[in-house]
């Protein structure tokens, strides 16, 4: 009977994994003209944290907003975490150096994020701005 219990658990866990995976929904989209559009780089996009401190707008131009959604039916993954990754991808293919004033809703099931896309004027500067005034990166 133990046996029997343990199979049902587990098939009933293979069942729900599979079922949750094919569920997940993903889509990010920005408002960036194509003339602010940039060349992608290698450069992974980062996430300034309102919790830190801000970086002078001297040291960027805004290019635009963007918002991503997820829904997965599995309440056990980070839906926050996985919007603000689309939010990054997003900012990387427009071009963008880092995202400010992200922000995220998240359900049981899903998640909504939206932040606000920059390029630096000068990588190396504002990179080393933003170590100097330890701001809260992602």
């Amino acid at each position: 009977m133990r046996k029997k219990a343990i199979l049902f658990v587990g098939i009933f866990a293979f069942a729900f994994g599979c079922a949750s995976h094919l569920n997940y929904e993903r889509s990010s989209t920005s408002d960036i003209p194509f003339h602010k559009r940039k060349i992608p780089s290698l450069e992974k996009a980062i996430v300034i944290d309102s919790k830190g401190p801000s970086l002078d707008p001297k040291f960027y131009e805004i290019m635009g907003r963007a918002v991503a959604k997820v829904s997965n039916v599995s309440a056990l993954s980070s839906h926050c975490k996985d919007a603000i990754d689309l939010l990054r991808l997003e900012a990387e293919k427009v071009g963008g150096d880092a995202l400010i004033n992200v922000s995220c809703s998240s359900g049981a099931f899903d998640a909504n994020a939206s932040g606000t896309i920059i390029s630096f004027k000068n990588r190396q500067e504002g990179l080393k701005v933003l170590r100097d005034i330890k701001a809260v990166l992602k």
